[in-house]
């Protein structure tokens, strides 16, 4: 299906005293509402799945809604850059589809660290939503970096290389991992080279660059808000998410819960989402692992990423 063919609209809307902006796009807004909760913190994903060509739309009217302080939803006021605040944008958000839709429920979908906003918003009013999808599914954030760490110690030293075996010794897993420039840089790097970071072949930031500013329904000042609002989001966020383990903060959902998890995923590591996973209870859930994914398998398994989401979540 040829992108051009979809139906694509961008709204703003005053969400609890904030504008934030919303791109929906469809074949046929009969089709169920999907409510994208993005990743980062602070970075929306429309940007990635147009860039990659996803055909979520096939399936819903997909929302993507740039949460507050990113993007179309910039704001200088970093007061508001709360958990509890996006967990509240979510659900009004959540409201505005079910009316302007006319559906009694949505569903969800969070990736990464949309996978805690979203969690909270369908584990608070669950009467709001069909299901909650995780994808890139955050357990404990700290426990998953150690993984990383740990994973990618073992792949250099296999490797022989002394200088890439020099670097990894150089920095250290800590429970302050996330206020350590060197560590990211230098787990970054090994985590991309051995195929286990945002795409398994690989993210780099010229390529979030070029994804971004060739997003055309982004005004150029909301292109260059998307990258101003990543720096203020991980200062909010940045600690919060480390320290966060949805594993013992979340204990039940009362609708749907389904899992999509990418097997060599080392940002939000498998074992983490499976762990998560393990300790909810739901009515109904569900726990899939994309063999050949790294953190999106929306892109690198798409066609069965979609034929999971229509036979498995729609089609139950």
């Amino acid at each position: 299906m040829n992108q051009d063919s979809n139906k694509v609209s961008k709204e703003y809307l005053y969400i609890n005293g904030t504008k934030q902006g919303l791109i929906i796009e469809t074949t046929d807004e009969n089709l169920p509402v999907l409510l994208v909760v993005h990743g980062g913190p602070g970075y929306p994903l429309y940007p990635i799945v147009r860039a990659n060509n996803v055909q979520l739309h096939r399936l819903f009217t997909v929302c993507y809604w740039d949460q507050r302080g990113t993007g179309m939803s910039y704001t200088s006021d970093k007061k508001g850059l709360t958990v509890d605040q996006l967990v509240n944008d979510t659900i009004e958000v959540s409201n505005y589809l079910i009316q302007r839709f006319s559906k009694e429920k949505v569903y969800l979908m969070g990736h990464s660290w949309g996978t805690i906003i979203g969690s909270k918003a369908v584990s608070i009013r669950p009467e709001l939503f069909q299901a909650y999808i995780g994808v890139g599914q955050i357990g404990s954030q700290s426990a998953s970096e150690k993984e990383t760490y740990n994973f990618i110690s073992e792949k250099v030293k296999a490797s022989e290389n002394e200088k890439w075996i020099s670097e990894i010794n150089s920095v250290n897993y800590s429970e302050t991992y996330y206020i350590d420039r060197k560590y990211f840089t230098i787990v970054d790097k090994y985590r991309n080279k051995f195929g286990s970071g945002f795409l398994r072949e690989g993210y780099p930031n010229s390529q979030g660059l070029k994804d971004v500013f060739g997003t055309r329904q982004y005004s150029f000042k909301e292109r260059i808000n998307v990258f101003r609002g990543v720096g203020n989001a991980y200062q909010a966020f940045g600690e919060k998410m480390a320290k966060t383990d949805l594993a013992t903060e979340i204990s039940e959902i009362n609708t749907d819960v389904y899992i999509f998890q990418g097997r060599h995923d080392y940002l939000t590591s498998h074992r983490q989402a499976l762990r998560f996973y393990d300790h909810l209870n739901a009515p109904k859930k569900n726990f899939y692992t994309f063999e050949n994914s790294s953190h999106t398998p929306f892109i690198e398994e798409q066609a069965a990423f979609l034929e999971k989401l229509q036979n498995e979540v729609l089609d139950s």
